[in-house]
């Protein structure tokens, strides 16, 4: 088990891929494990202005609580493997996600938004993270991880239309932190994805379904960004080597 100063040291986004069930303690404490995770956890609390010895206590209790836990080894996935994972597990939730929540979205909106137009806002976010993650899955499935798979199955370098892997990676990564944006909007107009006593079986529905999506979209862009986008430049930077010896 790691002690108070190494996992005070590790990066963010390290901490999860070693165990992701840590990423509940993270997302308590509003820590940012997915675009902004390249940062070690002790400088992302200073910056916050979050006692890093209280996350650490809360992180070394989640192991505590879980050392029997069988924890995926996504770190040695192939490339292939780590592309099936992502749309098998997390496209398809938000393909099965997405529109149910709209609908829910919509119906707030229009119940309860003239008394808290706060209901209103939080349904225009979502139409526009919904409009970006939908062609975003569908890049995604339809060009870089089929060109991924290329890469890993090569033995000399791909002429790619895009050209270098980095490019289709690099448009990427700057949808996923507009996702990351939005979805750190939805938190802060909903409370925390708390509903207020009042609040009817839709309102309440709505949030936990926004909770939801906060919670397997941090987990599902920490996992193209830090695991498989990384390894697949190293494939590319392992092919383009080979033309050099």
């Amino acid at each position: 088990m790691l002690n108070n100063e190494e996992i005070a040291n590790m990066k963010v986004c390290d901490i999860v891929t070693k165990s992701p069930g840590r990423a509940g303690v993270l997302t308590k404490f509003g820590l940012d494990f997915c675009c902004g995770g390249a940062k070690p956890l002790n400088e992302t609390c200073e910056k916050k202005g979050i006692e890093i010895a209280t996350v650490v206590n809360e992180l070394l209790d989640y192991d505590a609580r879980n050392e029997g836990e069988s924890i995926e080894n996504i770190e040695n996935m192939s490339a292939t493997e780590l592309c099936d994972l992502i749309v098998g597990r997390h496209h398809n939730f938000l393909r099965n996600h997405l529109q149910v929540t709209g609908l829910h979205a919509q119906k707030v909106a229009r119940v309860h938004g003239e008394a808290n137009p706060t209901l209103v806002q939080i349904a225009e976010i979502f139409a526009g993270l919904r409009n970006e993650l939908e062609p975003h899955m569908m890049k995604e499935e339809r060009i870089l991880f089929p060109l991924i798979k290329q890469l890993e199955h090569a033995t000399e370098p791909l002429e790619a239309h895009c050209g270098s892997v980095r490019n289709p990676i690099r448009a990427m990564f700057m949808e996923h932190h507009s996702a990351g944006a939005a979805l750190a909007k939805l938190r802060e107009l909903t409370n925390g994805y708390q509903p207020p006593n009042h609040a009817c079986n839709t309102y309440r529905a709505l949030f936990a379904e926004l909770e939801m999506l906060e919670r397997d979209t941090h987990a599902h862009i920490h996992l193209e960004n830090h695991v498989l986008f990384v390894k697949a430049q190293e494939i590319e930077a392992k092919l383009m080597g080979f033309t050099t010896e």
